[in-house]
């Protein structure tokens, strides 16, 4: 399975609709690279913006990417953040 391919199965899980999660898919795609040479090193990888990313997601952010998969509205019982 190429690069190309895995990358777009994740982003059938994370979509690339906030700064937080284009982020993650550029670190995702710099690491899943066969070439070893081409690959982001892991010092490389600790110094990329998207572990600069204040963000903390306590689980709402999951909730809404499963919601908005499902096709179904929030649920108004659910507390928001």
């Amino acid at each position: 399975m190429d690069t190309c391919h895995i990358l777009t199965s994740v982003q059938e899980f994370i979509p690339a609709n906030s700064v937080f999660n284009k982020q993650l898919l550029d670190l995702l795609k710099k690491i899943f690279v066969y070439d070893p040479k081409s690959r982001i090193s892991a010092k490389e990888a600790l110094k990329h913006p998207w572990f600069k990313e204040s963000l903390v997601d306590d689980g709402t952010e999951a909730i809404r990417i499963r919601e908005q998969r499902a096709n179904v509205g929030p649920d108004p019982k659910r507390p928001r953040v």
